[in-house]
This record gives C-alpha cells, sequence and structure tokens, in this order.
C-alpha cells in the first residue's frame, strides 16, 4: 500500500537531530514482511532542507513493528537512507548547519569541487537520538582540493566505509601536484584517546 502515515514519524525523527530540519517526503509504500513480523517503509525522491539549503534523497527505509503499529504506539527505530550525486561543497554547507566544526569550516574552504554518493544506516533510541552504531559508505568522485597556495590535490576517486569507531577508505586514486598516487586501502581507527592508521 502507499500512505502519508508515516511521513510526521519519519519527520519528527530527523527534527531530533536538528529541529530546523524540514523534509519534502513522497507517499511511503508498505510491505508486509511476515517472517520479521514488521512493516517495511520506503520512499524515494525526497528533499532534506535546512535554513534554505537543500539535499536531494534518493530512497528512505525504515521497519516498524507490526505489533506497535496495531497498538498505535509505533515509533522508528531506525532509518536507511541513500543519497543522490551530491555536490561535495554543498553537502558539507548543509552539514555545517547543525555540526559547525572548524574541521568542516577548513575543509569548506579548502574543497574546490567533487561529487558524493552514499548510504547511511542510522538507530534511535527511545529518546530519539542516534545511537553511536551508524554506518555511512559510498564514494566520492572527481575531487579537488587546494591549500596553502602551493598544494593541489585533484582528480581524487574514493570508495569509503564509516562508523564511530573507523574510517575505512578503499580504491584511492589522486594527483597530487602532478604526482599520481593510489592506495588499495588506508584504515583510521579510534581506540580510546589515540589514531590507528594503517594502508
Amino acid at each position: 500500500i502507499e500512505t502519508k502515515r508515516f511521513n510526521n514519524q519519519i519527520s519528527n525523527r530527523l527534527k531530533n537531530i536538528n529541529e530546523n530540519i524540514e523534509i519534502d517526503l513522497k507517499k511511503i509504500k508498505i510491505t508486509l514482511n511476515i517472517l520479521k513480523l514488521k512493516l517495511d517503509a520506503k520512499t524515494f525522491d525526497s528533499k532534506v532542507v535546512i535554513n534554505n539549503k537543500k539535499i536531494e534523497i534518493g530512497s528512505i527505509k525504515t521497519q516498524i513493528s507490526i505489533v506497535s503499529y496495531i497498538n498505535d504506539s509505533f515509533s522508528i527505530e531506525n532509518l536507511e537512507i541513500s543519497s543522490k550525486s551530491i555536490e561535495i561543497k554543498n553537502l558539507i554547507s548543509f552539514v555545517r548547519e547543525f555540526y559547525n566544526t572548524p574541521q568542516l569550516y577548513i575543509f569548506e574552504k579548502i574543497l574546490r569541487k567533487g561529487y558524493l554518493i552514499a548510504d547511511m544506516k542510522l538507530n534511535f533510541n527511545k529518546n530519539g537520538q542516534i545511537t553511536d552504531n551508524y554506518k555511512i559508505n559510498g564514494f566520492v568522485k572527481d575531487a579537488k582540493l587546494e591549500f596553502l597556495k602551493n598544494y593541489r590535490v585533484e582528480k581524487l576517486d574514493l570508495d569509503f566505509d564509516l562508523n564511530n569507531k573507523r574510517f575505512l577508505t578503499k580504491n584511492v586514486d589522486f594527483d597530487f601536484n602532478g604526482l599520481n598516487f593510489s592506495s588499495d586501502q588506508l584504515s583510521v581507527e579510534k581506540i580510546e584517546k589515540s589514531f590507528f592508521i594503517k594502508g
């Protein structure tokens, strides 16, 4: 079936991240998952807007317990979000609206161009806050960075896999001031207060 009944639930979950987030959702398609006693909900071609900055979303998926739905006490425990191709500079500007860190500011200044497609898996606790077991993966295409006037990274392509403790990149290729670089894999892992880099 198709319905707009869950639109407010999804919108409210995103507003728990930032109250200024607005989401334009199409009708949500619901299918019955008998084995898990859940309803699978999915919608396509949505837009997320914060302070007039917009991100195009390819799809949003979630699962809802049938028992909680029947009791009219349902809430969304997870979201799977797949983006369309996004200009990285626009994404950084968007993210800075609710995570405005010095690192993002610097990154926004040195980035010249590039595109990204990502899939995110987010879980929520009972208070509606994102838990730290999120997963984000995707790829970056044709990125360009310039810093300290004399340094340029061009034609940067990579696949990435990110969670709260590890940042993993694969199939990294880029040009640094005319020199070609590549890496099969580079991992940055946080263990307590230290970072371990392997590649």
